[in-house]
């Protein structure tokens, strides 16, 4: 009788182990439980998103380049963030807490089949299963200051992974719509940080990685306070052609005035985007005469690069300059 007994308390237990069994996981004032979504990748299909917004919990989207056999990928919530590798990071480096999940912060793992697949953690494995570059797009919502926006990847196993790189290559938020006139049907603004005029609310950030394991979202605290000031587009809502060069310009400029002599920035990246149905979507742009990176005009004191609209569809786009010395920066703009 003891034996069935016990034997029956083991069977509850195991069933109920993943489960926040003993309030490990959402209970009172523990972090909720993990949330999980499968999808299957083929050939035929190399992009699926995983959509945890009825959690508070962000949209991240898994694009294959090439996918050469058929596997599933789960990627699975979880609210207790890795580790970040010592001395690869800044000080202070703090991954984002979400505004509509409590303000937890989320991070991404990935798991599959380890009988189909043979990665870490059971993912597909390059050159066998996928070919190229993964691409991550990760939306989500969130209330506080942007200072040096991250995509940190943490290689390896899920169990003992650290975080030792930043993949992120674009980033873009809803910015301030200068008019309804002008914006069409573009989404009103949720919130702005009137302390830097910079747009806070619903980020969207991509990266490439060439395999999957942990991603979160992160602030980097910025190595040095710049003051920066656009110079083109001048305001927005400015008007362009499909087709038109776009010139990107902006001034930089030592210490927290917008004065003295204009400096150089050889770290400034840009993102573009555009609304679809209430949702950025980033938006792939190619290289000007120049490269990818901004080239400094000596004479006017400016950074500068363009931005090629051939072949965009018609409406609002954001343009957004981030760096290491100032918070995100937003222009839009109409394209038709």
């Amino acid at each position: 009788m003891r034996k069935s007994i016990f034997a029956l308390l083991a069977l509850v237990i195991s069933l109920f182990g993943t489960q926040c069994w003993a309030q490990t996981c959402g209970g009172l004032e523990q972090p909720p439980c993990p949330l999980s979504i499968t999808n299957t990748f083929s050939p035929g299909t190399t992009t699926n998103t995983y959509d945890f917004s009825g959690t508070g919990d962000g949209t991240l989207t898994v694009h294959f380049v090439r996918v050469l056999t058929t596997f599933t990928l789960t990627v699975t919530v979880d609210h207790t963030i890795d580790g970040l590798a010592e001395g690869v990071f800044p000080p202070n480096t703090a991954c984002v807490k979400y505004a509509t999940n409590g303000s937890l912060c989320d991070e991404y793992d990935f798991s599959g089949n380890p009988a189909v697949t043979h990665g870490p953690n059971g993912v597909p494995v390059k050159g066998t299963d996928y070919r190229g570059l993964i691409t991550l797009t990760l939306s989500y919502f969130y209330f506080g200051p942007v200072h040096d926006p991250a995509f940190l990847h943490a290689p390896g196993d899920n169990a003992t992974a650290v975080y030792t790189e930043d993949i992120l290559r674009a980033y873009s938020s809803y910015p301030p719509c200068p008019d309804e006139a002008t914006c069409d049907n573009a989404p009103p603004v949720t919130k702005t940080n009137t302390t830097n005029n910079t747009a806070v609310g619903d980020p969207t950030m991509d990266g490439d990685t060439p395999g999957l394991s942990a991603v979160a979202a992160f602030d980097k605290p910025l190595e040095e306070t710049d003051c920066f000031q656009w110079v083109s587009p001048a305001q927005n809502g400015q008007v362009f052609t499909a087709g038109e060069e776009i010139e990107v310009e902006f001034q930089l400029f030592h210490g927290n005035t917008c004065a003295g002599a204009p400096i150089r920035d050889k770290d400034a990246r840009l993102s573009l985007s555009r609304v679809d149905s209430g949702h950025l979507v980033l938006v792939r742009i190619g290289k000007d005469e120049g490269g990818k990176h901004f080239h400094f005009d000596n004479e006017d004191g400016v950074n500068e690069r363009e931005v090629d609209t051939e072949g965009l569809q018609p409406g609002i786009y954001i343009i957004t300059v981030f760096s290491d010395e100032f918070s995100p920066q937003t222009r839009t703009v109409k394209i038709q």
